[in-house]
């Protein structure tokens, strides 16, 4: 990995540390987990991401601050696959997250945005990203699942390129 990729990691991963250990006022709400699957295009004519369509799985942890905001880190492995398995193309998709929850009734709307970037394992590309985006969690008993929908515009050494992000899982 290259050393920004290094940097990349190291923090989502201090973060997630950080925020596990930190100590939580009485009352607050506990963290929660999700997982589940992506879905990112790149768009053509670029040399960051692998044309196409990338799929993969996705973790996350997230920390309410109150009932309103939560900070959260997750993870992304994702896969082009359409030169097929033999030249797959695997990436790391890191990401911390500042989420607001809107006002609403029943299903529970929320925007996300913060820091990240795409880390390919192998081969060139990638770099820091800056992602806005929305989503719709349904909640069921114990879980609740997700949708979201969170594009990251992808910063590179000589390019700039969006990456358009599509996501479903549940949030334990």
């Amino acid at each position: 990995m290259f050393p920004l990729q290094r940097r990349l990691v190291s923090a989502v991963l201090v973060g997630l540390l950080a925020g596990a250990a930190a100590p939580r006022a009485q009352g607050a709400a506990p963290p929660r987990f999700g997982v589940g699957f992506d879905v990112v295009g790149a768009l053509p004519g670029q040399n960051l991401l692998p044309e196409g369509i990338a799929v993969g799985i996705r973790g996350r942890a997230a920390l309410p601050v109150n009932a309103d905001l939560s900070v959260a880190a997750d993870i992304g492995l994702l896969a082009n696959l359409w030169e097929g398995s033999t030249d797959a193309r695997y990436m790391l998709n890191p990401q911390t997250s500042v989420i607001v929850t809107l006002p609403g009734r029943g299903s529970i709307r929320y925007v996300l945005g913060g820091f990240g970037g795409f880390i390919p394992l192998e081969g060139g590309g990638g770099g820091p990203t800056l992602h806005l985006g929305v989503g719709t969690a349904i909640p069921l008993r114990d879980t609740s699942l997700y949708f979201e929908f969170d594009p990251s515009l992808l910063v590179g050494q000589d390019e700039t390129t969006v990456a358009l992000a599509a996501r479903v899982g549940v949030i334990f």
